[in-house]
Parts: structure tokens; sequence; C-alpha cells
């Protein structure tokens, strides 16, 4: 019977408590209310003076630009490039005005802010150079166990055809892109690989066309030994001595396929870093760039604020004194 009346007795002071809580947020309420309607005009102040001000601010900034660039890296120069990039990103946060200028580059009014290059992920780049039985791709994921995602590891940059390069800068000058690209293909050693693979290239093209112009051959020589036309619209095989025929066809289509891809690869082996999109620059924004937005609050939050501690030491003045 007293554990019954002391658990009533506690819920009774819960309930007390809550309703004494409650009645402080009414009251809370009631006085910020009170302070809008007293304050009202101020406030309205400090918010389109905020409001314009920040408006004003944020234009007499300079604008955070960027541009994405989408490159192919020729001839294995994947990691000559993520290399210069971030040299060339420290270049510029050192100020080396030499290593700069010599690229061209602007020392008094820079060309970049930031500069960062990542792979455009595409499995099927890494299934068409490995096979599954690859002990190269063992190796590599072996390798990558410890990344927090697999397929941007590192080990894995060289596999992927494609890669973003963003560049932020304040300027809005596409001579910034080409200044970029000017510079990632400045290195002697891969342009002089670049020369040797176009010529192997052409090379390789000219010996599959040779290819297909002698299977073209055999099939015209066979034909005239081995068929005979019985009727205009259908021709027959008189002879099935050669097996290897269909071969033939198979090795034709793979070398004509093969002369395809060839011939593309071979208008993107221009330069070293070869720019396959149109980058253009677009202004960046941020939660910190809405300045029209942040600084009327902040002067609203600096108002009352004045006020809560004003009452504050108010009160513990008034404490003290009692106190005393």
């Amino acid at each position: 019977m007293a554990q019954n009346n002391q658990e009533e007795i506690d819920l009774f002071l819960v309930l007390d408590k809550l309703s004494k809580a409650y009645h402080r947020f009414l009251a809370s309420v009631y006085k910020g209310i009170q302070f809008a309607v007293k304050h009202w005009i101020v406030l309205l102040i400090l918010i389109f003076g905020g409001y314009f001000g920040g408006q004003f601010w944020q234009q007499s900034l300079k604008s955070t630009r960027e541009a994405t660039m989408i490159v192919q890296n020729n001839f294995d120069s994947s990691g000559y490039v993520y290399s210069a990039i971030e040299l060339l990103n420290v270049k510029y946060k050192q100020g080396d005005k030499a290593f700069l200028k010599k690229h061209n580059f602007n020392t008094e009014d820079p060309d970049l802010e930031d500069i960062i290059i990542e792979p455009i992920v595409n499995i099927m780049d890494l299934l068409e150079k490995h096979e599954t039985s690859d002990r190269n791709l063992d190796t590599y994921l072996g390798k990558a166990d410890f990344e927090e995602d697999l397929l941007l590891s590192e080990v894995f940059y060289p596999e992927y055809t494609y890669h973003r390069i963003t560049v932020s800068t304040f300027k809005n000058d596409l001579k910034t892109i080409e200044k970029i690209l000017a510079y990632l293909n400045s290195n002697d050693t891969y342009n002089k690989t670049k020369d040797i693979v176009i010529t192997e290239t052409q090379l390789r093209i000219e010996r599959n066309d040779t290819s297909i112009s002698n299977i073209d051959a055999i099939f015209d020589e066979y034909a005239g030994k081995h068929f005979v036309i019985a009727n205009p619209s259908q021709v027959y095989f008189k002879s099935q001595q050669n097996n290897n025929l269909h071969q033939l066809l198979d090795k034709k289509k793979e070398l004509i396929d093969e002369n395809e891809k060839l011939k593309r690869e071979l208008i993107k082996y221009d330069d070293v870093v070869f720019l396959i999109n149109d980058p253009n620059f677009y202004k960046t924004y941020s939660f910190i760039d809405k300045k029209n937005t942040l600084l009327p609050i902040f002067l609203v939050f600096v108002y009352i604020a004045f006020f809560v501690m004003r009452n504050v030491y108010k009160k513990g003045k008034m404490y003290s004194e009692e106190m005393s």
C-alpha cells in the first residue's frame, strides 16, 4: 500500500514538472512575440539592411568557377599525368614563379585555385584488359583490399580509359584549359612515345588491310574454282574440301573490327593527354556564399543576443546584491 502511494506521489511530481515546463515554454513564446512587436522596426531594418548588404558583399567578392575536363591519357601515361597535376597544385600553393612561368602560367594573377584528377570508373575497362583468370587482376585486388572504394584504388588508375580533371579558378578564361593541356603534353619522353605508337598503329592498320585483301583473294579464287551458278539468284558449293573457310571469315571480321577501333584511337593520339569534351567555366555556390541570407540572420542573432546577455547580467547583479 505504501509502495502504491509512493508511485502516485512520483507520478504527480513528474506531471507537475511537465506542467511547469510547458508553462515556461508558453511564457518564452509570449516574451518572444512581445519582443518582436516592441522591436519590429529595428528587426526589419536589420533584415532588409542585412539582405542588401549581403548582396553587395557577395557581388564585391570574386566567385569561384569550375570547369570539368574529360581526358584520355594515351601511351600508358596515367601515372605521369596524376603526378604532374599533383606537382602543379603544389607549385601554385608554394608560389613557385619560376616553375609557373616556365609553363606559361600567370604568376601575378593566378590561373588556378585548385586542380584535381580522378578516374571515370568503368568496370568494363578492367574486364577488357584482364581475363577472369588473370593473376595480375588478383594481385591488384589484393593490393586494393584496404581501400575504402575498391574501384577507386590507385592501382586501377592506369586501367581506366577516361579521367576527370576538375579545375577551380576565379577567372572565366578558357585559355586556362589550354595552358593545362600544354603543360601536361610537354613531356618529351611521352611525345617521342606518341610518334612511335602512331607510326606502329598506322603500320598495323596497313597490315590488317593487306590481310583482309588476301582473305578476299582466297575467297575469289575459291569461288572461281568451286562454285557453279545454277540460278542467277542462288550460289552453290560444289565441294566442301576446305573446312577452314569459316575461320577465315571470322578472322576477316576480327581484322575489320580491330581496324575500326585503331582508326578511332588514332584520332585521339594527337596528344599525350587528349581532351574529349568541350569544357566551360561555371560559377559554384556553397552555403557560405548565400551572404544575403546569412548576414540578416547574423545581425538579428547579435541583436537578440545583446538583450539576452543584458538580462542575464541584470539578474546576476540582482542575485549578487541579495547574497551580499
